[in-house]
């Protein structure tokens, strides 16, 4: 199963997991997890060929998503763009939306003062 374990950074130490799937000892899938009241960002998604071939990335998700942080009102999987937010990354979309997140849109304005 997924180990969950803390990484000592500062005064967020309580507030960022390193959150992995290995099998016989081999690391599948990364994910770095930030916690927050409400909600638990991912940022750092990573997966080897052999954890993407047998759906590690998926597993650790669905126990972060179902398990860990069922309490939790929101799961922010972060961006799915790239060039600055210019353009969409097909494939992280995709996988986003297959546990039920949705895209927002973040408009941004300059202002001189």
């Amino acid at each position: 199963g997924p180990y969950i374990g803390g990484l000592t950074h500062g005064r967020f130490s309580e507030n960022i997991k390193l959150c992995t799937t290995s099998l016989n000892e081999e690391m599948l899938a990364v994910v770095l997890i930030f916690e927050y009241d409400n909600l638990v960002h991912a940022e750092y998604i990573v997966a080897s060929e052999k954890g993407k071939s047998i759906g590690a990335l998926d597993y650790l998700f669905s126990t972060l998503i179902k398990e860990t942080y069922k309490h939790k009102q929101y799961f922010d999987f972060g961006i799915s763009t790239e060039d600055q937010g210019r353009v969409l990354n097909e494939g992280l979309i995709s996988q986003k939306e297959g546990f039920s997140g949705r895209a927002v849109v973040h408009q941004h304005y300059k202002m001189k003062i």
